[in-house]
């Protein structure tokens, strides 16, 4: 054996044999195996963190895309629209597709329940909620070393939009005082929230000591002083103040389309002093019911061009699924609605648009009508009953009854809105039957 300097182990001298001997016997050696070792265990465990946090991050985006597609099936359920189609589509736009651009597979499998079919569910087979499931199999990294080249991920959502959407009564005015203006005796009784977009300090007025309005939720625009708020409560259960200085909102039903007038039935200057029994038409000049009769309206659209329409003496109306389309031209100046007196109403809105009306609209008001245009008034006896959404997103809107007023499953969306008596508002989201102009599509898994 030769060291270093060329020099063999024969030809040492005693001391550095013993020093030999000792550095043999050292546990420098041993050491350098254990770190080694430690090194290869170490590696391993980063491996397996990084193949599972691949797989958290990939079980994340399956959870979006299953979110998504449980919002959009739940929302074109509430209009029984395709919503099978609508959750696929939106899990694609996810990035999850079941094929790649160039037509092969790519293991991805989506599968859309209403009702949900999952056992043990709370939802399992309740109509009303979508159930959506999105998997594919992700590959591993450093666990191919124990043979496990890829690994089942899978995500799961359901969603409905049965449960109220928020909000219900809105004041669109962006600006100026008493956008909210509540009078006399008042008693609004909301299950669900009340918005007021506009920005003045002054922009809800509750005028008289007495009566109190009353919401889930109420949220103001404006920086409006809790002491101006005075028997305004903001949660139903707990007597939580209005929430002032949120920020300002657009119209929830800018994006539904206005109808398509009836041409092809048509009258003039509508007017009746009796009983009377409607068809869907467009009304050239608006529709005027006096005396105490009762008009019925057939299930349908009812375009009123020009005129809009006055109701009052001591008239019984009711219609079932109908639409009324408030608007004008240039020989026909626009008109409001205006139903008064001792009037009897019983109004039920659309659950679906097969008679040409609109799905949870009531009335529709022309969004060209300037907000100078003339507004329109909600009112007669107790016995009101307005089912669907009263929509006049451009003109004043005042709401009355003596001694009170019930509306459930109900929408308001005015330019500046005034109640007066004794108002109670429910739900709106979910009409009896189905439907409805606002989803508000809401996750539950």
């Amino acid at each position: 054996m030769r060291v270093r300097g060329g020099a063999s182990v024969t030809n040492l001298l005693p001391t550095q044999k013993q020093n030999l001997k000792r550095f043999g016997r050292a546990d420098e050696g041993q050491a350098l195996v254990l770190t080694a070792l430690a090194l290869v265990v170490l590696l391993l465990m980063a491996g397996l963190g990084v193949d599972v946090g691949y797989l958290r991050y990939q079980k994340q985006q399956l959870q979006k895309a299953a979110d998504a597609g449980a919002l959009a099936g739940a929302t074109a359920l509430s209009y029984n629209g395709n919503w099978n189609a609508a959750a696929g589509a939106d899990v694609n736009a996810n990035g999850f597709t079941t094929t790649k651009t160039d037509g092969t597979t790519n293991g991805v499998t989506i599968t859309v329940n209403s009702p949900p079919k999952t056992a043990g569910d709370p939802f399992q087979n309740q109509s009303g909620y979508v159930e959506v499931i999105v998997s594919q199999p992700q590959p591993t990294f450093f666990m191919r070393v124990s043979n496990v080249y890829a690994v089942p991920v899978s995500a799961r959502s359901v969603a409905s939009a049965i449960a109220p959407g928020s909000p219900c009564i809105l004041a669109m005015a962006p600006s100026g005082p008493d956008t909210f203006d509540a009078r006399g005796n008042i008693g609004i009784n909301s299950s669900c929230a009340i918005y007021i977009n506009s920005s003045d300090s002054l922009a809800l007025d509750k005028k008289g000591g007495s009566g109190t309005i009353k919401a889930n939720y109420i949220g103001i625009v404006g920086n409006e002083s809790q002491s101006d708020l005075t028997g305004v409560v903001s949660d139903l259960s707990s007597g939580q103040l209005p929430v002032t200085g949120i920020a300002p909102f657009t119209d929830p039903l800018s994006n539904v389309p206005p109808p398509t007038p009836n041409l092809g039935c048509t009258q003039t200057n509508y007017s009746t002093n009796g009983s009377a029994a409607l068809t869907p038409c467009t009304y050239y000049g608006g529709i005027t019911i006096h005396g105490s009769g009762t008009v019925t309206f057939a299930s349908g659209l009812y375009t009123l061009l020009g005129g809009g329409m006055t109701v009052d003496g001591g008239s019984t109306l009711s219609g079932n699924a109908v639409t009324f389309y408030n608007t004008y031209d240039s020989t026909h100046a626009y008109g409001g609605i205006s139903i008064g007196g001792n009037v009897t109403t019983n109004f039920s809105a659309p659950t679906d648009s097969s008679n040409g009306g609109i799905p949870g609209v009531l009335f529709f008001q022309d969004r060209s009508v300037p907000i100078t245009g003339a507004g329109s008034t909600f009112g007669g006896n107790s016995a009101q009953v307005y089912t669907g959404a009263l929509y006049f997103p451009t003109t004043a809107i005042t709401y009355k009854g003596t001694p009170s007023l019930s509306a459930d499953s109900m929408i308001i969306v005015g330019w500046t809105l005034e109640f007066r008596g004794d108002v109670t508002l429910s739900n709106y989201t979910f009409l009896p039957g189905g439907g409805g102009p606002i989803t508000g599509a809401t996750l539950v898994e």
